[in-house]
């Protein structure tokens, strides 16, 4: 099974994001209501990811399909609104240049597995099995109807 852009999806994914909760709770101007928040967002694109890894791994071609298509919503509309007001707040240009980068490709690589996704879900799956998204394994007896 090969899925370039959802595997790289997921790492772009963890090296934004799971990354970001050791920056969370290193910043000594955040308060610990705003640790927690911020946490607990990129702890959500790192259980998206997780998801998505498994899915890879073991799942069906209807569980890639879904937890790629919600790693992906979700990326997309975070960094929509997070840019948004990143763009229209007073910080420096070089913050959001940075910010702006890390959007683009979140979104970029989203589109790029969504796509994939989709097309590997309407071409059946793959030679492994679960070309319906039924659960099949490569090697499993599925008796014939």
């Amino acid at each position: 099974m090969r899925r370039p852009f959802a595997v790289a999806l997921v790492a772009w994914t963890f090296f934004v994001w799971t990354t970001r909760i050791a920056n969370i709770w290193r910043d000594a101007d955040l308060d610990t209501g705003e640790q927690v928040g911020r946490t607990a967002l990129a702890g959500s694109f790192t259980v998206l990811a997780v998801l998505v890894v498994l899915a890879l791994w073991r799942g069906t071609t209807r569980s890639r399909l879904w937890s790629v298509g919600a790693l992906a919503a979700w990326s997309t509309a975070v960094w929509v609104v997070r840019d948004a007001r990143i763009l229209v707040a007073d910080h420096e240009a070089g913050f959001k240049v940075v910010h702006t980068v890390l959007a683009v490709t979140s979104i970029v690589l989203s589109a790029l597995a969504w796509r994939e996704a989709r097309r590997a879900s309407s071409e059946g799956g793959d030679r492994r099995g679960g070309g319906e998204g039924d659960g099949a394994r490569a090697g499993a007896y599925v008796p014939s109807s």
